[in-house]
């Protein structure tokens, strides 16, 4: 039985097809916070990044802090791996966790950022 698992999280998991997981995820999690995004402004790149995107906000924050896009919040965790590796602080943490509120990601965000770093680091 534990091989049969094996093997079916081996095909889940293949590397060719990260890019395609992970924009999956980022279209499910954008639709799903699209009502509560609407309007507002990534707190990391203040609109400069991939307009397509859309946002998303899957923490604790509230009012107008929070929302981000799920490519911003990649790189912010992966810049916080960087440094935890040159000088300390959360690094892996901030993949899973927000920089404002410091409140564990949920639901389609949580999963889009895994898939996210499933593909930064193949």
């Amino acid at each position: 039985m534990a091989e049969l698992v094996a093997a079916a999280v081996l095909e889940l998991l293949r590397p060719e097809q990260a890019e395609e997981r992970y924009s999956g995820a980022v279209h499910t999690a954008v639709a799903a916070c699209a009502e509560d995004t609407a309007g507002q402004t990534c707190y990391i790149c203040y609109g400069e990044g991939d307009e397509d995107e859309g946002l998303v906000r899957g923490c604790a924050c509230r009012g107008e802090d929070g929302f981000a896009h799920v490519s911003c919040l990649a790189q912010g965790a992966q810049a916080a791996v960087e440094r935890r590796r040159r000088h300390g602080g959360p690094g892996f943490a901030r993949w899973v966790t927000c920089g404002l509120c410091e409140q564990v990601y949920h639901g389609v965000v949580k999963c889009a950022l895994g898939w996210a770093c499933w593909k930064t680091y193949l």
